[in-house]
């Protein structure tokens, strides 16, 4: 018994040595600064920006956009990126109706939380989570994968353009925007004490290290920009006057949405970026 007792606690001891070995290998990986090669423009966003940007297009923009990030992973990410990489002299941030709305507050409390959390554990620390409402158990399963079991190399904060085919007929407009815009038959609140205080702050950020920061609304479908709920709409037009006095530029593409190509009614496909992301580089050599 005893011989079982010691056994048992050398196990223990040893394990948790090499649990902890690997969180202050990670916590000094994390802390290092961050350098990317050839880049002066970074797009940053959810998958709408994931989808709708193509770096191919450049020789200098780099596409690091995920699915479902909230602006707290986005000003985390572009803080790292700045504080390593002086060249970088523009960012492109998603920003569209769906980016207003409480939906995005839900999104840390369900099962797109193990996303979220497994994306972007390096950046996110409980501090930074404190005051908002998180699936705590989610956050800590997602440590434990992602910072305690080995030393993470990856940066698996950083997203890539994603190809995708034009299947629009494929998907359900309504359920889309009941998705994104209602809980029930109610329409959402704004996410005004989570996404749109995030925002300042990534607008704060940018003008701090004197960097261009450039809102995109990636282009929609028809149907899906006549179901916007109307005060979604209004609040969108509000924070574009808003930016514009602070000296923030917001793109969003006149372009008929019949002459673009979509993955589904809110995503671009790959063919619909090609179309798109060209007039994006256009605007923004035209704002230097």
């Amino acid at each position: 018994m005893r011989k079982f007792i010691e056994s048992s606690l050398a196990f223990i001891i040893t394990l948790c040595i090499y649990l902890l070995s690997n969180v202050a290998m990670n916590r000094y990986l994390n802390a290092k600064q961050l350098r990317v090669k050839d880049c002066k423009v970074i797009a940053i966003g959810d998958s709408h920006i994931m989808t709708g940007i193509n770096p191919g297009f450049s020789n200098t923009i780099k596409n690091y956009a995920q699915s479902s990030e909230p602006y707290v992973a986005s000003y985390l990410k572009i803080k790292k990126l700045l504080s390593g990489n002086p060249d970088i002299g523009t960012v492109l941030l998603g920003f569209g109706y769906h980016n207003l709305s409480s939906y995005y507050d839900d999104k840390l409390m369900t099962n797109e939380a193990t996303a979220i959390f497994n994306n972007n554990i390096q950046l996110l620390g409980r501090g930074t989570l404190d005051q908002l409402h998180y699936d705590h158990k989610r956050f800590v399963n997602s440590f434990i994968v992602n910072q305690c079991i080995y030393p993470q190399i990856n940066k698996l904060y950083l997203g890539d353009f994603k190809n995708t085919d034009s299947s629009q007929d494929k998907s359900n407009v309504d359920q889309t925007i009941a998705k994104h815009f209602y809980d029930g038959n109610t329409i959402r609140n704004f996410s005004d004490s989570f996404n749109l205080v995030y925002l300042d702050n990534i607008v704060d950020l940018c003008l701090e290290f004197d960097v261009q920061l450039v809102l995109v609304r990636t282009p929609t479908s028809n149907a899906y920009s006549r179901k916007v709920p109307n005060p979604f709409k209004n609040k969108y037009l509000s924070i574009v006057r808003y930016m514009n006095k602070r000296g923030i530029n917001t793109f969003a593409s006149n372009k008929e949405a019949s002459q673009y190509y979509f993955k589904d009614h809110s995503h671009l496909s790959s063919k619909g970026a090609g179309v798109f992301t060209p007039l994006l580089l256009n605007y923004i050599e035209s704002i230097k």
